[in-house]
């Protein structure tokens, strides 16, 4: 049954009749549900019509005209077959069960008769019955036909858009299994590719399809692709995909939207992706095609980020044989291309990017605003102090309005420590007005916003830090902060998903990767948490700070990171430095009424300025469950077809 956010169950339950007891069993993994009052009422059928038209009614006035109709929401639906209907809206509360991969798989890609005569008028009526796709197989080290004859097959059940296949192997010579492939295919070598002769892409064609032979693709997925395709700023196209294992699909891959540090160190992108033929070429000709994981970087570099293209739906199977793999010597020689000075280190199958310092290390001032806690203000300083290894820094500590004496006390002792700072804010409590405060007194280049409540973990914290701060366009760089009995409280935030904004993950425990091993991989990301973040000064004050007037309390380190991002800078999130964090310890909940009224307010104004985002992250795959940023499999379709 749904939950609502509050964690009530309200529910109509038809009851059969003879029934005579009501068995209610709370199925949880490793919590202990805390049950209150329990109370079952008959209704009448006028009330019990009643409450499911309401609610029907409800949703589909709030709902958008797109929601409905992937939702398959429909005022005919909700007449004539109203109880579906009430069973479709309680997907979409709080807490409800996330589906299997087959049922999702049911309840998404539900492609009927009339979605594809829909298609073929689209497909018409855009002028794209006669584009041409070179689809590129790498059957480079096959040892039989069969995984190119799955690929050819797939490519045949393709919908509207027509395509040259062409099979990619290592030298001129055909191999023996070639004479195998029922259908006519072009065949071009490595030996070709380094000559840039006969290239795919090279004719009429306007894109090139690639893909690991093995790959089926679903029969909509050129017809996909060819509609994003139409956008002339387009370059690069990506998918999400999942595998066949004895024919059965597993492990969907839901993919973000381009991340060009998950790129590089994760090579999430996959296999199976489509490039503008211009831009295929280029690459082929400037960098070769080593791999899939080298022909996405480079086409990506050459292209710019604002040409990276996703679809956030499985259009392709990946064999057994396929995989998503990285490169250390692959990404080396990318880095130095771009002139980028840094070392990779491998971890288990994905990257790891340290990036060097410049010589002349900037200036950090590290803010941390308290009332009082003294105990975890004296955590906080003393693991600073003792374990920072970054030299060059001034910890600003912003008194507002403590009033304890042993607080007071260790103010004056403290800020005899050469690197140390206490600044008075005699202001009632505004997070955002404190740190601006605090950031306009600052003599570093760099401001690093640090709770009250936090203790370094890792000394290199601020090398690591800083050194990506410091990378082309980033504005932004966020960290991993556990609780302190070890289990992670933060790797990154995301809009959306469970409310306004909120921490990605839930809550993992320390040897968790995560979906995708997104925990532990670098990446771009909408917000990191201002627990512990470091950003330029300049670009602080440029942006006007936190937001003080709208934002006092919650989600002004969100609105902070959305506006760099507005302004063309990117927000990082590593992995590599590492705190704890006992979370708004000195500011309490939001249990007052005044609290609560204000919490409101600042949830609205999210609402107001950033509703865009917040409808849709575009590094939190819209498949994916957003009543909690879980990575779970989404309870409702909020991805509809194109056409």
């Amino acid at each position: 049954m749904p939950v609502t956010l509050k964690g009530n169950i309200y529910e109509l339950i038809h009851v059969p009749p003879g029934i005579k007891n009501v068995w209610l069993e709370v199925k949880s993994i490793a919590q202990t549900p805390n049950i209150g009052a329990v109370r079952f009422t008959p209704v009448t059928p006028f009330t019990r019509h009643y409450l499911m038209w309401r609610r029907l009614y409800n949703t589909y006035t709030q709902a958008s005209t797109s929601q409905r109709r992937i939702l398959g929401l429909t005022l005919s639906g909700m007449l004539l077959r109203p109880y579906p209907s009430y069973a479709l809206i309680g997907k979409s509360r709080y807490y409800t069960a996330s589906p299997s991969y087959p049922e999702w798989i049911a309840q998404s890609e539900q492609h009927t008769p009339t979605d594809s005569l829909r298609l073929k008028r689209t497909i018409t009526r855009l002028g794209l019955q006669s584009m041409m796709v070179d689809v590129v197989i790498d059957a480079r080290s096959l040892e039989s036909a069969a995984p190119v004859l799955d690929s050819l097959n797939s490519l045949n059940a393709q919908l509207e858009i027509s395509f040259r296949p062409w099979v990619l192997i290592t030298t001129n010579a055909l191999p023996w299994w070639a004479e195998e492939l029922q259908v006519q295919a072009e065949f071009i070598s490595d030996d070709s590719l380094a000559t840039h002769s006969g290239l795919p892409g090279s004719y009429q064609s306007q894109w090139v399809f690639m893909m690991q032979a093995g790959t089926r693709l679903a029969p909509w997925a050129l017809a996909w692709i060819a509609m994003a395709a139409r956008h002339a700023t387009t370059a690069l196209i990506y998918p999400d995909h999942d595998y066949l294992t004895d024919g059965k699909r597993v492990d969907p891959q839901f993919k973000p939207d381009w991340s060009e540090e998950l790129a590089r160190t994760s090579g999430y992108v996959g296999s199976a992706f489509a490039l503008r033929a211009s831009l295929f070429r280029q690459v082929v000709q400037e960098t070769g095609f080593e791999c899939a994981y080298q022909l996405v970087l480079d086409a990506a570099a050459l292209a710019g980020p604002e040409a990276v293209s996703h679809i956030p739906a499985v259009l392709c199977h990946y064999g057994s044989q396929c995989s998503v793999t990285t490169s250390q010597a692959v990404l080396e020689q990318h880095l130095r291309k771009r002139k980028i000075e840094a070392r990779v280190e491998p971890q288990g199958a994905h990257l790891r990017i340290r990036y060097q310092l410049p010589e002349k290390l900037p200036k950090v001032s590290i803010v941390v605003p308290t009332r009082d806690a003294l105990d975890y203000l004296q955590t906080c300083v003393k693991s600073l102090l003792r374990k920072t290894t970054w030299l060059d820094y001034e910890l600003l500590i912003v008194d507002n309005q403590s009033v304890e004496s042993a607080t007071l006390t260790y103010f004056e002792r403290v800020s005899r420590h050469k690197q140390v700072k206490v600044l008075r804010y005699d202001q009632p409590f505004n997070f955002s007005a404190i740190n601006n405060f605090a950031v306009a007194q600052a003599s570093g280049d760099v401001i690093c916003l640090l709770n009250n409540d936090t203790e370094v973990i890792s000394p290199d914290w601020l090398e690591e830090m800083v050194s990506r701060l410091l990378q082309p366009n980033v504005g932004v760089v966020g960290t991993r902060l556990y609780f302190s009995d070890g289990r992670v409280q933060h790797a990154g935030d995301v809009l959306g998903s469970g409310g306004c904004a909120t921490h990605l993950h839930g809550i993992l425990e320390a040897n968790d990767p995560g979906y995708m091993h997104r925990a532990v991989l670098a990446q771009d990301l909408s917000a990191v948490t201002a627990a512990c973040f470091v950003t330029h000064k300049k670009l602080y004050q440029q942006l006007g700070g936190l937001d003080e007037t709208n934002l006092t309390v919650a989600f002004n380190d969100i609105d902070y990171c959305l506006r760099v991002r507005e302004a063309g800078q990117r927000v990082i999130y590593t992995p590599y430095a590492e705190l704890y964090h006992h979370e708004s310890v000195s500011r309490g909940k939001d249990d007052s009424p005044e609290k609560q009224a204000r919490a409101k307010r600042e949830s609205d104004y999210m609402r107001s300025r950033w509703g865009h985002i917040i409808d849709r992250d575009p590094f939190y795959n819209p498949n994916l469950n957003y009543s909690q940023p879980d990575f779970k499999l989404g309870k409702i379709p909020r991805v509809g077809w194109p056409w």
